[in-house]
């Protein structure tokens, strides 16, 4: 189970997946009246960046569309569909969907339409204390939800996700355990406290040795300079921040980091690669 899911989606192994953090939408409080013609073209621009230079997946999301919503509205929806559909017919790699705070719904419309990959579920299962409020489980909704549409969308769900405080307080690995077997996610996500905030080391661990099959990534604070880390003990990264230039979250892609970061992977990848 461990390495076969993301390798079936990714077709490599140990994948490193890049966030196209997107401009603010229409509907959004810092929309400021672009198109979304030219939205989609800044997201193209951004992939092309990440995937030219090795990245092995994109995942979109509506980063800046703060503050957030529970549930998105149509007009989100219907913006982030379109631009996901210019990337998907630009490039081949796997494409996923999050949209923020919590829309795992709106995701897996979106992702259904496109025929996406997968969807990052932030708030999956639980209830956590965020800047919205309260936010609830939602695996049951999503899987109910996935099961009508016929989806063949993979769930990637958050573990103690960044920003989020879970209400119970419970060990990471026990509510790692739940999202995996009660939740039915299809892979986890550990991440630090905030966005680009570096994951502990620990806390990856602890999930990997309560659930050494478990497909398991990395999701927040992976650079050049600590990834290697965290390789022993993932199946794969998700990194935006960390590859941008001077580390800043609002920043441009560096094409040099990018570059660093997939060539410390590949080598391990090749001193691995019959693990």
């Amino acid at each position: 189970m461990r390495a076969d899911i993301l390798q079936t989606v990714f077709k490599t192994f140990l994948p490193v997946i890049g966030v196209v953090h997107l401009p603010p939408l229409p509907g959004a409080p810092k929309y400021s009246g672009e198109s979304v013609e030219d939205i989609t073209k800044a997201a193209l621009a951004e992939a092309k960046t990440l995937l030219d230079n090795g990245i092995d997946g994109i995942i979109i999301e509506n980063f800046n569309d703060v503050p957030f919503l529970k549930r998105v509205g149509p007009e989100t929806v219907a913006a982030v569909t379109y631009i996901g559909k210019a990337i998907k017919d630009r490039f081949s790699k796997p494409l996923g969907i999050c949209l923020l705070q919590a829309d795992t719904i709106g995701a897996i419309a979106i992702a259904k339409t496109l025929e996406a990959e997968f969807i990052r579920a932030t708030y999956y299962t639980e209830t956590y204390v965020v800047d919205a409020g309260l936010i609830d489980s939602s695996a049951a909704e999503v899987q109910r939800f996935k099961a009508f549409l016929k989806c063949q969308t993979k769930v990637f769900a958050d573990v103690h996700i960044k920003h989020g405080y879970p209400l119970a307080q419970r060990p990471i690995e026990l509510s790692a355990e739940d999202a995996l077997f009660r939740g039915l996610a299809d892979a986890l996500i550990i991440t630090g406290l905030k966005t680009g905030g570096e994951t502990k080391v620990e806390d990856v661990k602890r999930v990997r040795e309560k659930l050494p099959e478990a497909p398991l990534i990395v999701g927040s604070g992976v650079t050049v300079e600590n990834v290697n880390r965290y390789l022993p003990f993932v199946d794969g990264i998700i990194v935006s921040t960390g590859l941008k230039v001077d580390g800043k979250e609002h920043g441009i892609f560096d094409p040099a980091r990018v570059s660093k970061l997939m060539e410390k992977v590949a080598d391990y990848r090749e001193k691995n690669k019959e693990a």
